[in-house]
């Protein structure tokens, strides 16, 4: 009977232990990154998702609610509706810092990449722009590389919408800012 009990629960036991050794590690790099102070990768959401395939497995599926603890695996959840949120033809709103939208691109997954050098020695921060903003500001015209959005990655002063337009990638198709 105790054999019978472990043969269909084996799939079960599996998994759940490969789920909590995976929360194990994750939680355990977040600790060492801080005493560190500098970055230690984990496994991010797979423990999460093992403990809720391993208890939909079992005859107690209700405790496949135990995988929704995972914060890590919410936090992939609402990164997915995000990037959902940027393939829908956005439109920015008619004031983007501090000058009328002129012209924007649609969101792509990475029109090109700046590099910045790091705190760390030998290592660089890599920012990917996926959106261009053209703003007028004071009869002057400025090309926005934004990252999601939200974050201004660079700034190109220029004297015509053209200009700002040749500044970005060939990739980025430009649509104007329609007046209400």
């Amino acid at each position: 009977m105790i054999l019978q009990v472990i043969y269909d629960n084996i799939v079960c036991v599996v998994l759940v232990t490969l789920g909590v050794m995976a929360w194990a590690i994750t939680i355990g790099a977040r600790i060492s990154s801080k005493k560190q102070g500098r970055y230690v990768s984990g496994i991010p959401a797979v423990g999460g998702i093992l403990v809720i395939i391993g208890f939909l497995c079992s005859k107690i599926k209700w405790l496949a609610l135990i995988g929704l603890l995972d914060f890590d695996l919410w936090y992939l959840i609402s990164e997915m509706f995000s990037l959902l949120r940027y393939t829908i033809d956005y439109v920015p709103p008619e004031e983007y810092d501090g000058g009328k939208v002129v012209m924007y691109s649609n969101y792509k997954n990475g029109f090109e990449e700046f590099r910045y050098p790091s705190e760390y020695p030998g290592s660089c921060e890599v920012h990917y722009v996926r959106r261009y903003i053209i703003i007028s500001k004071e009869g002057k015209y400025t090309l926005l590389r934004l990252e999601n959005d939200i974050r201004i990655i660079n700034r190109v002063e220029c004297d015509t919408v053209e200009a700002c337009i040749a500044q970005a990638s060939k990739k980025a198709k430009f649509k104007k800012r329609m007046e209400k």
